[in-house]
């Protein structure tokens, strides 16, 4: 009895494996695991005045949060006022973004 052996199949299992291994191995596709607090994502305050600047949303994260790191800060135009996003890390590794009012325009 002579067993015949093909390659077709092992190549197109091959080809299948290289083309799905890439998108497994992506971090940002894994579930968060079950310990993971989940929270707001955004946290939108609100002004009393008129707004405030860049650099001041930016000191306040770091005066009332657990801020360990400042990822980015930068300023949107929504409607007719500025928008302040302040995306940082706190002491325990969770990525959050606040939002502030900035000047109307």
């Amino acid at each position: 009895m002579k067993i015949r052996f093909s390659l077709l199949p092992a190549i197109a299992l091959i080809a299948v494996v290289t083309t799905l291994l890439p998108a497994t191995a992506d971090a940002r596709l894994l579930p968060p695991p079950d310990d993971a607090v989940t929270a707001p994502a955004t946290v939108y305050e609100v002004t009393q005045s008129d707004g405030i600047s860049l650099n001041q949303a930016i000191e306040r994260v770091r005066r009332q949060s657990d801020f360990q790191r400042l990822l980015s800060a930068d300023t949107q135009v929504r409607g007719n006022r500025e928008v302040h996003s302040v995306k940082y890390m706190t002491k325990d590794g969770t990525v959050r973004t606040r939002q502030f009012n900035g000047r109307r325009r």
